[in-house]
């Protein structure tokens, strides 16, 4: 058998080698990706009294399956003070304690897209560490969470801490690329 790929003599060898790239390139790409979910724009809402009843949403595939949970998660201090936010992306079986998927991957700190402290809005939404829009893109799910903080009120209750009064956030939830 020859070791060298033998080609009919219509077919250009560049060709076909740059056929294969873009095949395989494109399933490489496809592979690192999610099932493709139905697009979701909701409104999340908290407020001390909702503290305790978790705000979240099902995100579903295109074949109806529930593929993701999208939830907003308190922490609170001691003294019940909700002082942070974040919003979680899970599987819908996932453990409380499970990964948020909306965390890069690898080496990462400081403030992330999907928290939500509530000493970065003493000054307004405006003048908060990301502003009002947020972006999150998860190339390996392909999915893209939006962000847009509508409303923050906090009230301070140490000098370190603010507390959430009312937060209201317009999420989007898409396919990375449609």
């Amino acid at each position: 058998m020859n070791q060298y790929l033998q080609f009919p003599k219509w077919a250009c060898p560049l060709s076909v080698f740059a056929a294969l790239v873009v095949t395989v390139s494109s399933s490489i790409s496809n592979a690192a990706t999610g099932p493709r979910i139905v697009p979701l724009r909701t409104t999340a809402t908290f407020s001390p009294q909702s503290a305790e009843s978790h705000w979240s949403i099902p995100i579903k595939s295109t074949d109806g399956r529930t593929i993701y949970v999208l939830s907003l998660e308190p922490e609170f201090t001691i003294q019940d003070h909700v002082v942070e936010l974040a919003l979680v992306l899970r599987r819908p079986n996932a453990k409380a304690d499970a990964p948020n998927l909306l965390a890069p991957t690898g080496r990462w700190h400081g403030l992330q897209a999907y928290d939500i402290p509530g000493r970065d809005f003493t000054q307004g939404v405006l003048k908060s560490a990301f502003g009002e829009k947020r972006t999150i893109s998860i190339e390996r799910l392909g999915v893209v969470v939006r962000i847009d903080v509508s409303k923050a009120v906090v009230s301070p209750i140490s000098a370190e801490n603010d507390q959430f009064d009312a937060l209201e956030l317009q999420i989007t939830v898409d396919n990375l690329s449609p």
